[in-house]
């Protein structure tokens, strides 16, 4: 079992640019309250999610295989060892809220990659304020 997850550990390490400014700063500030593990523990929080969300039945041999792997990959993604009850909820909590947005929102909102929940729905509200606002006109450059 130890030897599998320093595979899985090792193999996600070069993935670490990928995940996107939101999540690194959450990160950041959730282990600035408890502490950082050391670097070769911790796998990139993105792509641990990814991983946990595209989980398929198909990919083990029964039930008892894909709930026991279903619960690593989601203890592997939130970390309960290093994060609060309250910091699970909120990571929770935007990833839901990102992911009921309209398409067009959602795209909009993860280019800007908003810092926390409160950047986020100003944001959100920013779009829909533009959004009922009249297009101007603008002569061609």
């Amino acid at each position: 079992m130890a030897a599998k997850m320093e595979i899985t550990l090792s193999s996600q390490s070069h993935i670490q640019a990928s995940f996107s400014k939101q999540e690194r700063h959450i990160i950041t500030k959730l282990e600035e309250k408890r502490g950082a593990p050391p670097e070769k523990d911790c796998p990139d929080p993105e792509v641990s999610r990814q991983n946990f969300r595209r989980f398929c039945y198909q990919e083990v041999s029964g039930p008892q295989e894909a709930l026991s792997r279903l619960r690593q990959l989601c203890w592997q993604w939130l970390q309960p060892e290093v994060h609060t009850k309250e910091q699970i909820l909120e990571l929770l909590v935007l990833e839901q809220f990102l992911n009921i947005l309209p398409p067009e929102i959602q795209a909009r909102v993860r280019h800007r990659c908003p810092m926390n929940s409160k950047e986020m729905v100003t944001l959100v509200e920013d779009f829909h304020r533009a959004a009922k606002r009249p297009k101007q006109w603008r002569p061609p450059e």
